[in-house]
Formats: structure tokens, C-alpha cells, sequence
């Protein structure tokens, strides 16, 4: 089953796919949030055959929802109606940290890094994901 993972922000959406064995998370180029994002996303499921989305919700330290949760709730309602997979919430917390660290080890500087640090976030998001299943 393959499943797509979004990495969601305001200026930029992080995405990830998995093989179609379910096992391996893989990079996709980022979405801009924009009114094009939601036939994007339509465009990915249907060209990659994505089964289920998950999409990273902001929490604190202490795993109580961030305050940028209520915005991504509103994009994933909005998502809803246009979508025929099922959508889940998963904990994203410090996989932008982590997708840093990756890439600062492979020696990228920061603005480097901010093309893709939310698809490699995305992948360390999806990658956890299939771990646990």
C-alpha cells in the first residue's frame, strides 16, 4: 500500500511517498500552499495510486497540540471532500530537526537546506510511520 506524507506549513508543504510495499519512505518535491495545493495533492494520489495520507501535527515538548494545529485541522478539512483516501494525523514532532541534522551532515548549508528540509522532514515523518505498522 503506498502512502503519501505531508509535511505541512505555511510557506511550504514537505512531501513523501512509500514504495508500494509499504516499507520505504522517499522525498518528493515540496507543494506550495497555495490554491493549487489541493489538485497537487489530488494529481500525487492519482499518479502515484496513494492509498492513505498522513500529515504531520504540530505538537510541543510535552505532545499538547501546537498552536499551528488549528490551521493545519482547517487544511485538512478542506482536503477532505476533494480526496478519496483516507487522511491521519500523525506526531511530527522533531523531524524538521532531524531532517536539519541530515543535512548539515552532508555538509549543505541552511539555505541549502530550505529547498528541501520539509521533503526530507516529510520522508523521516513516513519513514517512523512504517516502522510502527
Amino acid at each position: 500500500m503506498r502512502i503519501l506524507a505531508l509535511d505541512w506549513g505555511e510557506v511550504r508543504i514537505g512531501a513523501a511517498v512509500s514504495d508500494e510495499d509499504g516499507r520505504i519512505a522517499f522525498p518528493l518535491d515540496k507543494i506550495i500552499p497555495n490554491k493549487n495545493a489541493k489538485s497537487e495533492i489530488k494529481e500525487l494520489i492519482d499518479r502515484l495510486e496513494i492509498k492513505k495520507i498522513i500529515i504531520g501535527l504540530p505538537k510541543t515538548l510535552k505532545g499538547a497540540e501546537a498552536k499551528s494545529a488549528q490551521k493545519l485541522k482547517k487544511f485538512v478539512r478542506s482536503l477532505e471532500p476533494v480526496l478519496s483516501v483516507p487522511i491521519d494525523l500523525v506526531d511530527e514532532r522533531f523531524t524538521t530537526v532531524e531532517a536539519s541534522k541530515k543535512l548539515r551532515a552532508q555538509g549543505m548549508s541552511e539555505k541549502q537546506q530550505r529547498a528541501i528540509k520539509d521533503n526530507i522532514a516529510a520522508q523521516i515523518m513516513l519513514q517512523q510511520y512504517l516502522n510502527h505498522l
